[in-house]
């Protein structure tokens, strides 16, 4: 039984082979959920026996259970897990009264983490402290699950009851933040074998199939790339806004002769994208950066280096751009190469969008192209850099069926849309 005094409760998925033999929380020496707990805490727990480590966490009100109870698993990943049955949280729930955190260790512990979230409890999405998570090395992880036990009161007096997973708590010393935190639960949910990113709130914030994760779920992240009617793929890739990391994904895994850079805002929606998204680690040609968009294009380091900029910046109402000035606008033309494209996600129904689209067209001197809107009003807008441009109908088509034979996209019906709505014989920007 839990301690009622407990005030966070950390949920796992379900205990490894190792865990399982030795009858005890992240028993797996690899495992650095006990040396997390060790550095988040400011005290020694790997070197004590098993009976004072759980005691310890209950002296800082901190309660351990995992959120399925029996599976089919051959070995100890996640992903093979079948079968499942889940673990009685509702009464759990109720035998803590004090209880107003929840820390998910690990993107399949983290499917659970909406229904919480919808009940009121702060809830803390972590990357894994499993060994087979390796997208994070421990520093990384170590900022994030300090972040998730900030501001958390455990006297030592008081016990707190663990039972089947693993968490942290704090007196640690306040550090300067280095990110701008989600102020809202970053949650999940899954559908038909998608799995979806939301900011405390049912708006879509991205999404993933999971069995082929750079596969653009979205009608609107699928116009994003409508750039390719135009471009082909050049050197450098700018990213302003991560999401789920859908488009990353796509850019490093399908343009091999491009460097996709993506600045994020926020350091919690980086790691989550790392743990429940499937976003690859930095590499020779992926560079994902904590900074704020506006700032980092404002540099003047950065003036002409992208052949496209793609632009998703939405915050947890995800109704109008939370950068939309004409100087940001300004900004992203600036930083583009010559010939360049930059992108824009917008909405076409809410009342940023003619205000925006005039900001767009002011700073692109008129040369910009609205795409058809998506059933859920995404307007995709393109701002192009260079010499003027002018393309026969027939050619835009033609490679509009391109790309629809090789990514599945309906880009043909996007420029075909396109002609139609436009009064022109060619296809001028």
């Amino acid at each position: 039984m839990a301690d009622p005094r407990a005030q966070v409760l950390v949920l796992g998925s379900f205990p490894g082979r190792a865990s399982l033999a030795a009858g005890h929380y992240y028993a797996h020496p690899r495992n650095q959920f006990w040396p997390l707990m060790s550095a988040v805490l400011g005290e020694e727990l790997v070197a004590l026996d098993w009976p004072a480590r759980y005691r310890r966490l209950r002296d800082r009100r901190i309660a351990l259970w995992d959120v399925i109870e029996a599976c089919e698993r051959p070995g100890s990943l996640d992903a093979n897990i079948r079968q499942a049955s889940a673990n009685d949280l509702d009464t759990l729930l109720a035998a803590l009264p004090r209880l107003r955190r929840i820390v998910f260790n690990g993107g399949t512990a983290a499917r659970q983490a909406r229904r919480f979230a919808d009940a009121g409890f702060e809830v803390h999405v972590l990357p894994s402290s499993s060994p087979a998570h390796a997208a994070l090395n421990f520093e990384r992880k170590l900022e994030r699950w300090v972040d998730a036990f900030r501001d958390t009161t455990t006297p030592r007096s008081e016990p707190a009851l663990a039972r089947q997973a693993g968490s942290t708590a704090l007196p640690m010393p306040q550090r300067p933040r280095r990110h701008r935190s989600i102020e809202v639960p970053i949650t999940l949910s899954e559908e038909a074998g998608v799995r979806f990113l939301h900011f405390g709130s049912p708006w879509v914030q991205g999404a993933m199939l999971i069995s082929h994760p750079t596969v653009l779920v979205l009608d609107y992240v699928q116009r994003m790339m409508a750039w390719l009617m135009f471009l082909s793929p050049p050197a450098r890739i700018l990213q302003l806004g991560l999401g789920a990391g859908s488009l990353t994904r796509f850019t490093h895994a399908r343009f091999t002769d491009s460097r996709t850079t993506v600045i994020e805002c926020s350091r919690d929606v980086i790691d989550v994208a790392r743990a429940c998204f499937a976003l690859p680690p930095d590499d020779d040609r992926l560079t994902v950066r904590c900074d704020d968009a506006g700032s980092f294009i404002a540099r003047g380091a950065q003036s002409g280096r992208y052949g496209v900029v793609q632009v998703d910046l939405y915050d947890e109402h995800a109704r109008g751009p939370v950068l939309d000035s004409e100087a940001f606008y300004r900004d992203c033309r600036r930083v583009l190469a010559e010939p360049g494209i930059c992108v824009v996600n917008l909405f076409g129904s809410h009342r940023s969008f003619a205000p925006n689209l005039a900001r767009l067209s002011s700073a692109f001197g008129g040369r910009t192209l609205v795409m058809p809107a998506t059933p859920a009003g995404n307007r995709i807008v393109l701002g192009f850099a260079g010499p003027p441009l002018r393309v026969e109908w027939a050619a835009l088509e033609q490679r509009a069926r391109w790309l629809e034979q090789r990514f599945g996209w309906p880009a043909l019906r996007w420029a075909e849309l396109l002609r139609t709505r436009s009064r022109r014989t060619v296809c001028e920007v």
